[in-house]
C-alpha cells in the first residue's frame, strides 16, 4: 500500500499534466518565447526546454495565428503534447486549436493561445517537449510559438 501511495504522491509531483484554464496564459511571468515550425506531418518540434522547481509552477503554451480561408470555418487542429525528461514523458496531453472565424468574419481572433500543460518540475534540467496532430490537420497555421510562464497561479484541474 505504501509503495502504491508512494506511486501517486511522485507522480503528482513530477507532473500535473491537465490542461490549464487562462492562468496558463495570464499568470505568472513568461520565461521564453520560441518560433518553432511544423513538420510536414504537423508536429511541432522538438523544443527543449529548461525547467527548475522555482520555477513551478509552469504552464507550457500554443500560439498560433490562422488564416481567413472560409473553408476552414468551424473547423480544428488536434494535438498531443509530450514532455520529457531523460527519455521519459513527465506529461502529456490533448489539445484542440479551433478556427475562430465566422462565415461573417472569416479571420476571427488574432492570435489563438492554448495551455497545453501545467507542470511541477522537481528537478532542474533540460526536457523535450513534442507536439504531434492526433487528427489530420484541417486549419492552416502560422507564426507558431511555443511560451513557458513560470510561477503561474494553478486553479482547480479541469476533470
Amino acid at each position: 500500500m505504501n509503495r502504491i501511495l508512494s506511486v501517486g504522491v511522485l507522480s503528482s509531483v513530477l507532473a500535473a499534466f491537465v490542461l490549464g484554464g487562462c492562468e496558463g496564459v495570464t499568470t505568472g511571468e513568461r520565461d521564453f518565447l520560441i518560433p518553432v515550425a511544423a513538420s510536414e506531418d504537423g508536429s511541432f518540434g522538438p523544443v527543449l526546454i529548461q525547467l527548475s522547481p522555482d520555477m513551478s509552477p509552469v504552464a507550457i503554451n500554443f500560439k498560433a495565428q490562422h488564416g481567413d480561408d472560409p473553408n476552414e470555418v468551424g473547423k480544428w487542429n488536434a494535438y498531443q503534447a509530450s514532455l520529457s525528461r531523460n527519455g521519459s514523458i513527465v506529461a502529456s496531453s490533448v489539445f484542440n486549436i479551433n478556427h475562430t472565424g465566422t462565415i461573417d468574419s472569416p479571420m476571427g481572433a488574432t492570435y489563438v493561445t492554448q495551455t497545453m500543460l501545467r507542470v511541477i518540475s522537481p528537478e532542474a534540467g533540460e526536457y523535450e517537449l513534442r507536439v504531434t496532430p492526433a487528427k489530420p490537420v484541417e486549419v492552416t497555421l502560422t507564426h507558431t510559438e511555443i511560451e513557458v510562464r513560470k510561477n503561474i497561479q494553478m486553479g482547480p484541474a479541469n476533470p
